[in-house]
C-alpha cells in the first residue's frame, strides 16, 4: 500500500481486533488543521454532488452519522464548511450510535464535539449483544451491525427533529458495493447518493459520493481528527467480502490507472437496452415474455471444464 493510502495496523485484544490507521504525516508548508489545503477541493466535490442530486434544501436539519472513523469526520467538517457558505440554510446534528462493544471510546467523540462546538447526541445500544445472540448463519458482524445501526438512526432522526440522514460512504464504497452486488447477489446496484427510506419519513444522503478514500485519508491526516475504532470483533478482518473488493479495486487501479473513475462514471451512464433485463428491452415491448415450450430459466453455472468442441 502506498504512503498516499496510509498504513493499517492491527492490534489484537482480548475482546476484538482493533484496526488503527497510521496516517501519513503532514508535509512541511502544508496549512494546518481542518482549514488546510484539502478542505476546499473536497468541499467543491461535495458541493457538486449536493447540487447534482439535490441532497440539501433550505430548512433541512441533517443527522450526521458519526462513527468516529475518518469518513464520518470528513463528512461532518466538509458539510460544516459548506453550511457557512451555502445559498440555503440548514442545520447539522452529529449522532453517534454506541453499539455496546467494549473499548468503544465515546468520550473521545464527546470531547471533540464539545471542543469544536458541534451539536451532538450519543445513543447507547445493545447491538453487540443482539448480534452475538441472533446473527444468522452466513451473515457477518459488519452487515448485521450496519442494518441494526441504520434502524436506530431511522428511529432517532424524527425524534431529534431531523428530516435527513447523512452517511459517510465515499466513491470507493459505491464501487465495492457495485462489485459485491454483481459477484455475490446477481444484480447490478450500488449505494444511491439520495434515497427515500421505506418508512416514508427519512431521506438518506451520501455527500461524499464523489470523493475517493485516499483523499479522505490525507484530509484526516491534515486535519488531525481523533479517529477511533468501532471495537467490533470483525474489525480488520481481510476475509470479509467488502475488504476483498477493496483489494481487488486497488490491484486493478495499480495496473490500469483511472479504472475506478471509469467505474464511477458507469454508475451514471447506464444503457439499459444493452443488458439482459427484459423489462428494458424495446424489442420485447408489448410482447409476452413467457413463451410456452421455450426454456424460461437462465443458464446455470459455467462448467468447470471446457466443453469438447466448443
Amino acid at each position: 500500500m502506498s504512503a498516499l493510502q496510509g498504513k493499517f495496523v492491527i492490534i489484537m485484544t482480548g475482546m476484538s481486533t482493533l484496526l488503527q490507521i497510521e496516517l501519513p504525516r503532514r508535509r512541511r508548508g502544508t496549512a494546518g488543521g481542518a482549514r488546510g489545503g484539502l478542505l476546499k477541493p473536497l468541499a467543491r466535490r461535495v458541493g457538486r454532488a449536493i447540487q447534482d442530486f439535490r441532497m440539501i434544501e433550505d430548512g433541512d436539519r441533517i443527522l450526521c452519522a458519526m462513527s468516529g472513523g475518518k469518513d464520518s469526520y470528513a463528512m461532518l467538517h466538509v458539510l460544516d464548511h459548506l453550511r457557512a457558505r451555502a445559498p440555503v440554510k440548514f442545520e447539522l446534528l452529529a449522532v453517534t450510535v454506541d453499539q455496546g462493544y467494549r473499548g468503544f471510546q465515546t468520550e473521545v467523540l464527546e470531547r471533540y464535539f464539545r471542543e469544536k462546538g458541534f451539536a451532538y447526541h450519543i445513543e447507547r445500544t445493545n447491538i453487540a449483544e443482539v448480534i452475538d445472540d441472533t446473527m444468522p448463519l452466513g451473515d457477518t458482524h459488519c452487515s448485521m451491525c450496519a442494518r441494526l445501526r441504520r434502524g436506530v438512526l431511522y428511529r432517532l432522526a424524527p425524534d431529534l427533529g431531523c428530516n435527513k440522514i447523512a452517511l459517510g460512504h465515499h466513491a470507493d464504497d459505491l464501487l465495492e458495493t457495485l462489485l459485491m452486488s454483481q459477484f455475490f447477489n446477481g444484480e447490478i446496484c450500488s449505494m444511491p447518493p439520495i434515497l427515500k427510506a421505506r418508512d416514508g419519513r427519512n431521506t438518506v444522503i451520501r455527500p461524499l459520493c464523489y470523493v475517493w478514500e485516499d483523499e479522505i485519508i490525507r484530509f484526516t491526516a491534515e486535519a488531525g481528527f481523533p479517529v477511533i475504532c468501532c471495537a467490533c470483533p470483525a474489525c480488520g478482518d481481510n476475509s470479509l467480502k467488502r475488504k476483498q473488493m477493496k483489494l481487488l479495486l486497488q490491484r486493478l487501479e495499480a495496473d490500469h490507472a483511472g479504472i475506478k473513475a471509469s467505474l464511477l462514471r458507469a454508475l451514471s451512464n447506464i444503457r439499459t437496452e444493452h443488458l439482459l433485463d427484459r423489462r428494458f428491452l424495446s424489442a420485447l415491448a408489448g410482447k409476452t415474455i413467457a413463451v410456452p415450450g421455450w426454456e424460461a430459466e437462465p443458464p446455470g453455472p459455467a462448467p468447470d471444464k471446457p466443453i469438447p468442441g466448443a
